[in-house]
């Protein structure tokens, strides 16, 4: 496994080189093209994954069958990590935004490791930590802010993770598109349209295919801290 072509903070990228060369002799690598479901909602949760390349989208149903998008996965990011642990049923999707290669472990095999291997153990703990905080914090921060305000701040997101700086501009190519984007902030796509019209219309956006540049982050800043 490349080191440099994972992303940093992920579960692989924290783990030394012996310990990733030890997960690579427990899975076997898949390949999975754009689009496939790697993993259903409600099916058993036999199967971990670590992603070596691509990037997927977790997701879920709500009681309207309206997707609500939870969270966007990179290189070197563990999937599948809660079923496991509790052996109940998966409570999300996940889906291959682009193309996918991905470790591929039987659950009761990669506990088995943890088991033997403390440190990858805590390395999967404080993961499954960040996770929670994370979406403990968008979620007080969502109950308080209209759409434009959680659309300003999802694409402050991509801009951290993803972002290329041009001069004062940051340019972001889009893993979403607009349905997944408005899935990711609870809103309807209508409301998605009308967040990035208006964002372009005052200047602090452009929006090209599969690409956003951000010509004033500090004013994207501003107004994903507006309350409702």
């Amino acid at each position: 496994m490349e080191a440099d072509a994972l992303v940093p903070g992920t579960f692989l990228a924290t783990l030394e080189e012996p310990e990733r060369a030890a997960l690579e002799g427990l899975g076997v690598v898949r390949r999975f093209p754009r689009g496939v479901l790697l993993m259903f909602e409600q099916e058993p949760s036999e199967r971990v994954m670590i992603l070596l390349s691509g990037r997927v989208k977790v997701s879920r149903l709500n009681e309207e069958g309206r997707e609500l998008l939870l969270s966007v996965r990179d290189p070197g990011d563990v999937i599948g990590e809660l079923g496991f642990i509790d052996g109940a049923p998966r409570i999300a999707s996940v889906t291959a935004l682009e193309p996918v290669t991905a470790l591929v472990f039987p659950s009761a095999t990669f506990r088995g490791h943890l088991e033997t291997a403390p440190r990858v153990a805590v390395a999967l703990l404080q993961i499954i930590i960040g996770r929670f905080r994370d979406t403990t914090v968008k979620r007080s921060q969502s109950a308080v802010a209209d759409t434009m305000a959680r659309v300003a701040a999802r694409i402050l997101e991509l801009c951290e993770r993803y972002g290329r700086a041009a001069g004062e501009e940051i340019e972001v190519d889009m893993p979403l598109s607009q349905e997944e984007l408005a899935a990711w902030t609870g809103s309807s796509r209508a409301g998605v349209a009308q967040s990035l019209q208006a964002m372009r219309e005052l200047g602090w956006i452009r929006t090209e295919r599969r690409r956003i540049v951000v010509t004033d982050p500090g004013a994207l800043r501003a107004r994903a801290a507006q309350r409702a």
